[in-house]
């Protein structure tokens, strides 16, 4: 009996880790900026590495009262502009890189200053593979 509720068990915890499992988050970056500032921008490269597409639909942090997701765009006149978005999509194999100029996280209103060196937590929250927790360092 114990033997089945242990198999039940690994099978469950398995089935649990699967979708965090098919995301990878590489050199997660928040950037630096004076004291004054109360807005900053978080950067990072997302793999999907799983058999299903997925979307990063929210970002949490205590560190700042709202967090955004972001895309730059740029008009017919060539000027560029930010714009918040409800996702990004995530297709099934592809790397996207959240980049200055490109896709990023925008936090506004923070609570304190960031500071160079000093590391950020901040849940990445997708749809199909739930929240995923990051350290991100200031620089």
């Amino acid at each position: 009996m114990c033997k089945v509720i242990a198999g039940i068990l690994f099978i469950i915890s398995a089935l649990g880790a699967s979708g965090v499992e098919s995301i990878k988050v590489a050199d997660p970056w928040v950037r630096a900026v004076p004291p004054v500032s109360s807005v900053t921008a978080v950067y990072m490269v997302i793999e999907n590495t799983g058999d299903e597409d997925d979307k990063l639909t929210g970002v949490k942090t205590a560190a700042s009262k709202y967090s955004d997701i972001h895309t730059t765009t740029i008009d017919e006149h060539n000027v560029a502009s930010m714009l918040k978005v409800e996702y990004l999509p995530l297709p099934s194999g592809e790397i996207m890189e959240l980049k200055p100029g490109g896709s990023h996280i925008m936090l506004r209103d923070l609570y304190d200053s960031v500071k160079a060196g000093e590391k950020v937590e901040i849940d990445l929250v997708f749809e199909k593979s739930g929240t995923i927790r990051i350290e991100a360092e200031v620089r």
